[in-house]
């Protein structure tokens, strides 16, 4: 992966996720070979079916849309397929750009669990990258990048919300599939 680019699009052998909503369809390429167990969380998470009929229950315009509370369905819930939690992984050519897929997670290390967020904003959100002498909780984990369905990502981003920044309709998840291309 040398000559890897976080926007490229899949190549032969990669995995992505194909996450349809009931705004439309999203592909995403994944990054298991770079963010190993961070990407790995999400493939099974998303082939046990957990992310299956959940909503993207926090939506902020020009920043992200957020989901994959498949317990509580509101941002409270959640856990990762490995057990409760699992720990930040970063590379430093994984960033908060357009379209990057990303753990959302508390303050506290290893707090990773199913939720997760798509950056909306054309600039980005380049301040949940990792800074490069910090520690681990200190940034966000990246572990795949849209390449298809940016019309899906700007249709749910602009759905109205209250002001706890929960859509006041549904988004649904209907299903992921992760597939190799």
């Amino acid at each position: 992966m040398a000559d890897f680019t976080q926007t490229d699009m899949p190549q032969s052998g990669e995995t992505i996720a194909v996450i349809s909503t009931n705004h439309g369809q999203m592909k995403l390429r994944l990054f298991p070979e770079i963010v190993g167990l961070a990407a790995e969380n999400f493939i099974e998470l998303a082939r046990q079916g957990k992310y299956n009929g959940s909503p993207f229950h926090r939506v902020i315009k020009d920043f992200m849309i957020q989901g994959g509370d498949f317990t509580n369905r509101n941002g409270t819930g959640g856990h990762a397929a490995q057990g409760d939690t699992i720990g930040d992984v970063y590379d430093y050519r994984l960033t908060h750009i357009r379209g990057a897929l990303s753990w959302a997670k508390t303050s506290a290390p290893n707090s990773i669990g199913s939720q997760f967020f798509i950056v909306h904003g054309k600039s980005g959100a380049h301040f949940l990258d990792h800074p490069a002498d910090g520690h681990d909780h200190e940034g966000y984990t990246v572990f795949g990048q849209l390449y298809e369905g940016f019309e899906t990502l700007d249709s749910i981003a602009k759905a109205k919300t209250d002001g706890r920044d929960m859509p006041k309709e549904e988004i649904t998840i209907e299903s992921i599939v992760i597939e190799t291309i």
